[in-house]
């Protein structure tokens, strides 16, 4: 085990259970609005959120292999690069592209389809850009995953959070209209009380890994952001588009990688390290990017 994971992290195990059903119910609130017109949308104009599902799941965990790869030295903090860069967009990227003055239709529709990608595609690309690095693949080989209990922490994050919520939304809207809102709500509140007694109560812990951590964490973020935009000018998306693909690429499902993160691997710390500390990058510098950018017309 990396020196880094030798720095004490209190975390009690019975919490990652109550994680993963906060993190469910997140996932449950987004998946409600999973409506057939939004995945028409996507059909009749596929061009930006294709282009933009492609920099999220095919380019960016890939620069996030090489950023683990060549700018650290802890297996952990590379596997958790990994671990958020390979999870869908979270809700907060809807919002924060309406801030942005971006096109909220092409934000809605990336997090739609991502979410429902990521029942294949983050446990996939997760364990096959890991393996790839012979520092994090032997970290991954010394741990012992039970597969069952890979398959119901998946089910209970994803595949049934996903399956209630577009079942809902189908047989259901007027309930799915009622309820979306004071699930995400809650659940976002729960979720966030048990975060920040995890912060709290490894307050020193997580100061002393951002040491490590924060470089390669803001310098992966940052690059998201630029290959949104990036990747949406060569394609001569229009600025709004521009914009709402950049911010859905950077913005990650953070609560469900810190879901993961405490569930598969909860003695490195370093990993939880990553995904906490890329939630408070985004919240920072996305949010203030948001807020430049909604001061600077679209054309």
């Amino acid at each position: 085990m990396d020196d880094i994971d030798q720095i004490p992290f209190n975390f009690d195990p019975r919490i990652g259970m109550i994680v993963g059903v906060m993190v469910g119910f997140l996932v449950f609130a987004v998946a409600l609005d999973l409506t057939q017109e939004k995945l028409l949308r996507v059909l009749k104009r596929p061009k930006a959120p294709t282009i933009g599902l492609v920099a999220q799941f095919g380019i960016l965990p890939a620069i996030a292999f090489l950023v683990g790869l060549y700018l650290t030295e802890a297996p952990s903090i590379a596997l958790g690069l990994l671990l958020v860069t390979c999870c869908p967009g979270g809700a907060l990227s809807n919002y924060l592209t309406g801030v942005a003055k971006g096109d909220v239709a092409t934000s809605i529709s990336m997090t739609t389809v991502s979410t429902l990608f990521s029942i294949i595609l983050t446990p996939v690309l997760f364990a096959f850009w890991a393996s790839l690095n012979s520092s994090t693949l032997a970290v991954i080989q010394n741990i012992r995953m039970d597969p069952q209990r890979v398959i119901m922490t998946l089910m209970i994050m994803l595949v049934i959070p996903v399956s209630a919520g577009m079942f809902l939304r189908a047989k259901r809207p007027d309930t799915a209209n009622r309820i979306r809102k004071a699930v995400r709500l809650i659940a976002g509140i729960v979720f966030a009380v048990i975060v920040s007694i995890i912060i709290g109560s490894n307050f020193k812990s997580l100061a002393l890994l951002a040491h490590t951590a924060l470089f390669p964490v803001v310098l992966t973020f940052v690059v998201a952001v630029g290959l949104g935009w990036g990747i949406g000018s060569l394609a001569g998306l229009m600025a709004a588009e521009r914009r709402a693909v950049a911010i859905e690429v950077a913005f990650q499902n953070v609560a469900l990688a810190i879901g993961l993160g405490i569930t598969f691997f909860p003695s490195l710390a370093g990993i939880a390290a990553v995904s906490i500390i890329w939630g408070i990058v985004h919240l920072t510098l996305g949010t203030g990017l948001a807020l430049l950018w909604s001061r600077i017309k679209t054309k």
